[in-house]
């Protein structure tokens, strides 16, 4: 009881936090939600777009930041978490990093890199089931192109790759790629 008590005040003091923040500036500027072809560099995969492959759904929030000056960072730094939900029995990934936007002037076209950590759910699968990371904790990286299609609307092309660079034995990269839509705010 004394631990649910304690998550409970946690809980309330983020609210209360966030919600001083957001009087500052908006923390919490874009969600993004989507769809992964998961993957796509296996030797067995037919390619980028083999539909037999879409088992990963992806959720993501971006965070804001005070800008820096336009003439020193030409892009958006923003903070990131998300996670890319595996439904068919496989690896699940709890992620964070930095994402820089580069937006192109008066078109409504953007690019993203972004680079962080990751947790993974392997540990947690049905026994049995193949492991593909030695490591729970890894490193991801990933890239975007995508486009403005409505005030505060966009929809891209998202490919995210996960490694646990060989630390932890013999393990193998995935590779997921992926439509995705995010909404500004």
């Amino acid at each position: 009881m004394a631990i649910i008590w304690r998550a409970m005040m946690a809980l309330g003091l983020v609210l209360l936090t966030i919600g001083s923040a957001q009087a500052q500036f908006d923390i919490l500027p874009e969600i993004r939600g989507g769809i992964f072809s998961r993957g796509v560099g296996d030797a067995d995969s037919s390619g980028l777009f083999d539909t037999e492959r879409i088992e990963d759904a992806n959720v993501e929030l971006l965070f804001a930041v005070p800008a820096l000056s336009p003439a020193l960072v030409p892009a958006e730094i923003r903070p990131h978490l998300g996670a890319t939900f595996n439904m068919d029995g496989k690896e699940s990934m709890l992620y964070g990093g930095l994402s820089l936007t580069f937006r192109l002037p008066l078109l409504p076209v953007f690019a993203e890199a972004s680079l962080g950590g990751a947790l993974q759910s392997g540990s947690m699968l049905a026994e049995g089931v193949p492991q593909r990371f030695g490591c729970a904790a890894l490193l991801r990286a990933s890239g975007s192109v995508g486009v403005d299609v409505l005030p505060g609307a966009s929809l891209m092309l998202t490919a995210e790759h996960y490694t646990d660079g060989g630390m932890c034995g013999d393990s193998e990269a995935l590779t997921n790629v992926g439509v995705r839509a995010g909404i500004r705010f």
